[in-house]
């Protein structure tokens, strides 16, 4: 199987935002009209009145069970394999401090497939910890990983253009602030990548973290 670690996002706080910034983003792809000018005043008279084009992208937003934090990806591993993964970072994720997050702008990417991605600010050097300690445990099962990888984002979904369209420049590589509520990461989940019915992904476990402080920090912020 193919083995991943994630922190998943509130379904909730994904929802509206991308609710409350993608109406914007697709009327932002709208074509400019050029004006026409010339012909004198009668000959405006009989102009017709210039159709208004559509946006040229649609917003396709992301499965589900695909909106979380990328930590770490194993790659194809057996099922022994991932039971004993499962088992280490179990034990070492008791004393990880759960996160407190909250989405602080959201980015359009600057070129196909044009992911629409909302990063996160707050507790990051939490998340990045988990991170590094995941990266750790794997390498004791010779899972030897990126460390430049990781990104405090969570992909909210594309913007959607035909073939052979391209977003306007204002649009592509847009950054929008954008300041969500507070929330916490209770646990690192391990998914497995899943292809029926189309590419996707299935849990396997949840991983408890440390939530005592984050709970407590989540109500001072809120």
């Amino acid at each position: 199987m193919q083995l991943h670690a994630v922190v998943a996002a509130p379904e909730d706080v994904v929802r509206a935002t991308a609710f409350e910034v993608a109406p914007a983003l697709v009327a932002a792809t709208v074509p400019d009209v050029p004006e026409q000018t010339g012909g004198g005043l009668l000959s405006r008279w009989r102009r017709r009145p210039v159709e208004q084009p559509g946006p040229v992208a649609s917003f396709v937003a992301a499965t589900p069970e695909s909106v979380f934090v990328k930590i770490a990806k194993f790659g194809n591993v057996t099922a022994d394999v991932a039971a004993d993964l499962r088992s280490d970072l179990e034990a070492a994720a008791a004393e990880w401090r759960a996160p407190v997050l909250r989405v602080s702008k959201v980015v359009v990417a600057e070129a196909a497939p044009y992911d629409v991605t909302a990063e996160l600010e707050g507790d990051v050097d939490a998340l990045r910890d988990i991170y590094r300690n995941v990266i750790e445990v794997a390498a004791l099962h010779r899972f030897y990983l990126d460390r430049r990888s990781f990104r405090p984002e969570v992909v909210l979904g594309r913007l959607d253009v035909p073939d052979g369209e391209v977003l306007p420049d204002a649009v592509a590589g847009l950054e929008v602030p954008h300041v969500g509520p507070w929330w916490t990461a209770p646990h690192l989940t391990l998914l497995r990548a899943s292809f029926s019915g189309g590419a996707g992904f299935a849990e396997v476990a949840r991983i408890g973290l440390d939530d005592d402080a984050g709970e407590a920090e989540i109500r001072i912020l809120a």
